[in-house]
């Protein structure tokens, strides 16, 4: 009896942004034995296959032995249950952790800190376009709802955030079903024309907000689970 396995990661570039996409596939026949695998990817080439092994059983870490290594945090917050809590903590502790986590990893810390303060949070595939990493929905005691669009930018602090992607959020938030208002919200800090763009070109003052490394930071150490 064949047995197929199949899994599905994704990265983005830590230069360009760009979202890539790998596809691994096996399939073990007869019981015990990988007879083939092949791998398709979107945005990359695959100059070589993987090296792939059965095992009689996978072992994950508990929480609280995610450790932090020269680049990034090792996690797959994806299947870990109740981790990005733990990775929040982690950054409470230690703020550099922040710059070490993947652009993802980023997107649902803020979508947590946003659920925690009561909003119906929703993360968007991770191949869409810009505009809307996380979706936040705020319902006030007179049932009245406000929707908010958030970009999330997990850049190196001498990267900063330029106005050309603050531009390309604010043609997002001006489009058909827009939100109430749009956030960008960056590990680092924003181009002066990013600022001057926000503080005057906008149709509205209540259209856009920009939160930079100082915001994130307040946000994270006042989380509570």
């Amino acid at each position: 009896m064949e047995s197929y396995y199949s899994d599905i990661q994704e990265a983005h570039c830590i230069d360009c942004g760009t979202c890539i996409s790998l596809e691994l596939q096996v399939v073990e026949y007869p019981q015990g034995a990988i007879n083939h695998v092949s791998m398709n990817s979107s945005e990359a080439t695959i100059t070589q296959l993987p090296t792939v092994e059965l095992m009689d059983e996978i072992l994950l870490p508990p929480a609280k032995d995610i450790y932090v290594p020269d680049q990034r945090l090792v996690t797959d917050v994806s299947r870990i249950t109740n981790t990005i809590p733990e990775l929040i903590r982690l950054i409470q502790e230690d703020s550099s952790c922040l710059h070490r986590i993947s652009p993802r990893e980023f997107e649902e810390i803020i979508a947590e800190i946003f659920r925690a303060q009561g909003y119906d949070v929703r993360l968007t595939k991770r191949t869409r376009d810009g505009g809307k990493d996380v979706i936040a929905i705020h319902r006030n005691e007179l049932g009245l709802e406000t929707c908010y669009f958030i970009e999330c930018k997990r850049h190196a602090l001498d990267r900063k955030v330029d106005v050309g992607i603050v531009r390309g959020v604010y043609g997002v938030h001006s489009a058909m079903n827009g939100p109430n208002k749009s956030i960008v919200v960056t590990t680092s800090t924003f181009t002066p024309d990013a600022r001057e763009f926000v503080g005057n070109g906008l149709r509205s003052s209540w259209d856009m907000e920009l939160k930079d490394i100082r915001d994130v930071m307040g946000w994270i150490k006042n989380y509570k689970l």
